[in-house]
C-alpha cells in the first residue's frame, strides 16, 4: 500500500474513488465469457458441464447481487454448485480455504501459497490465472471506454482528487487507462495486488480526506459494501446503462457531493436502482 501512494500528494478537497472493469471500461463480459469462464472449463477438465458452469458463471457474474466479486471468489462459487450436484472437484477444499482465509486475493499471494504448501489443486489454480492473465493482455486493445467516460472523468478531475479502485490487476489497468488517455485522469491506483477496495478507500481517506467528501463509483454491491465500509458515497454504474450512468454521476451525484447535500435518501435510492438491475 506504501508503494502505491508513494508518489501520491493530496491536492483538493474532494476524493472519487473509481472502480474500472465494468464502470470505467467495457470489459467485465468479454473477460468472463471469452477468458476467465472457457479457461476455467478447460484448466480444470470440465468439459461434460461446460453448459451448466458457464451458466453458472455468467449468473455470479455478470447478473447477480455477487457481481464484482473476485475471480478466485468465483471460483469457489461455481464448484461449491457442482459439488451440490454431486460433482466433487479434486482439491476444491484447498481452494476455498485459501480464498477464504488469504489476507488478499491476488497473483502474488496465490504464487507464495502454492510455493509454501504444494498444492496440486492450487498449482492448477495458479495455471489458470496466468494463462487469464496472458490472454487478457492480448485482448487489451480491443476494450474500450463506456461512452462518456473520457469526459465525465475530465470533469471530475477539475473538481476532485481521483483514485483507480480495483480488483484488476494494476498494470492492466495502467495499460487500458494510458491507451484511451485515460490515466491523466487519475492520480493513483490500487489494484488486487494491495488487498480489498475498502482498506484502499481507507488508506485514501488517511491522506487527508473528510468521508463527506469522498465517493466511490462502481457497478457492483461489493463496491457499495466497500464505501459503506468507510462510510463514504456510493454512485453506481448500472450495468447495460452505462451512459446514462455517467451522465447521472456528472449532472446529479457530483453537484449534490460537493455541496453537501448527498442524502442518505439519495443514497438509498441509488442503491435501490442497483439491486433492480441485478438479480437475486
Amino acid at each position: 500500500m506504501a508503494n502505491v501512494l508513494a508518489d501520491f500528494t493530496k491536492k483538493r478537497e474532494f476524493l472519487v474513488c473509481l472502480d474500472s472493469d465494468g464502470c470505467v471500461m467495457d470489459t467485465v463480459r468479454i473477460k468472463h465469457c471469452n477468458v476467465f469462464c472457457p479457461e476455467l472449463i478447460r484448466v480444470f477438465a470440465l468439459e461434460p458441464y461446460s453448459d451448466y458452469i458457464t451458466e453458472a458463471w455468467e449468473e455470479i457474474n455478470l447478473h447477480s447481487i455477487t457481481r464484482g466479486i473476485s475471480r478466485f471468489e468465483s471460483v469457489v462459487q461455481v464448484f461449491d454448485r457442482l459439488k451440490n450436484r454431486g460433482v466433487e472437484i479434486p482439491g476444491s477444499d484447498e481452494i476455498a480455504d485459501w480464498v477464504t482465509n488469504s489476507s488478499e486475493l491476488s497473483t502474488a499471494t496465490l504464487k507464495a501459497e502454492v510455493m509454501r504448501t504444494g498444492s496440486a489443486a492450487l498449482r492448477k489454480l495458479q495455471q489458470w490465472n496466468t494463462t487469464c492473465n496472458r490472454r487478457i493482455q492480448t485482448l487489451e486493445p480491443t476494450f474500450e471506454p463506456f461512452p462518456g467516460v473520457e469526459n465525465s472523468l475530465r470533469q471530475l478531475h477539475a473538481v476532485a482528487d481521483v483514485a483507480v479502485v480495483s480488483a484488476a490487476n494494476e498494470s492492466a489497468i495502467a495499460s487500458e487507462w494510458n491507451r484511451y488517455g485515460l490515466a491523466r485522469h487519475a492520480d493513483v491506483i490500487f489494484g488486487q495486488e494491495v488487498g480489498s477496495k475498502a482498506n484502499s478507500i481507507a488508506a485514501m481517506l488517511a491522506c487527508g480526506y473528510e468521508s463527506r467528501k469522498v465517493m466511490m463509483v462502481g457497478d457492483a454491491m461489493g463496491d457499495a459494501q466497500a464505501a459503506a465500509a468507510n462510510g463514504v458515497a456510493f454512485v453506481p454504474i448500472l450495468p447495460g446503462r452505462e451512459a446514462e450512468s455517467w451522465r447521472r454521476l456528472q449532472e446529479e451525484a457530483l453537484p449534490k457531493l460537493l455541496h453537501g447535500t448527498f442524502r442518505p435518501e439519495y443514497q438509498a435510492e441509488l442503491l435501490a436502482a442497483l439491486r433492480s438491475a441485478l438479480h437475486g
